[in-house]
């Protein structure tokens, strides 16, 4: 929980300033190539999260990575991550960036837990049924869970809908012992 705290708090402030620069596109950008060179180089991110190394070493290196390709506001804030000594936040820094980003463009995230793989078919009449119902672009995420026996559980937002046979099934046992 204190990550997201943490990252919510860099994401906003660096959402923020990009915002007033108007360079939000290319700071999404920057992130999302480091976010995927993190997952692409497993080593870099053992590098920049290793408490021997200092931190001008470490913004040296992503100089040297992306100083030619980067925003000079997304440089100047990995500085500022390094100095406080907080890369080992990065990830969730960017991930908190990007739910940023959705909530600026109106995107709301969703998740739909089913007890098997919904077809394409179905995930795309979901998918248009919550925009109809809330008036926004969705992003729904899918996961199976084989403990749902069958039906499914929505959580968008603070919300959960739960239409999952395993819950029904503890009500009715509720139901029968209460």
């Amino acid at each position: 929980m204190k990550s997201q705290i943490v990252a919510g708090r860099y994401a906003g402030a660096l959402f923020s300033l990009a915002r007033e620069r108007d360079l939000l596109e290319q700071v999404e950008k920057d992130l999302e190539q480091l976010g995927d060179v993190l997952a692409a180089n497993p080593e870099l991110g053992l590098i920049l999260q290793n408490q021997q190394i200092g931190s001008q070493k470490k913004y040296r290196l992503l100089m040297e990575l992306f100083g030619e390709h980067f925003q000079g506001l997304t440089l100047d804030f990995l500085g500022v991550v390094l100095e406080k000594r907080r890369e080992g936040y990065l990830e969730e820094i960017i991930r908190s960036f990007q739910r940023e980003m959705d909530r600026f463009r109106g995107i709301m995230e969703a998740e739909v837990r089913t007890a098997v793989e919904l077809p394409e078919e179905a995930r795309k009449t979901l998918t248009e049924k919550l925009a109809g119902a809330t008036g926004k672009e969705v992003r729904l995420n899918f996961r199976v869970d084989p403990e749902l026996l069958a039906g499914a559980v929505l959580k968008i937002g603070d919300k959960v809908i739960d239409g999952s046979i395993a819950t029904r099934l503890k009500k009715l046992q509720a139901e029968l012992s209460g």
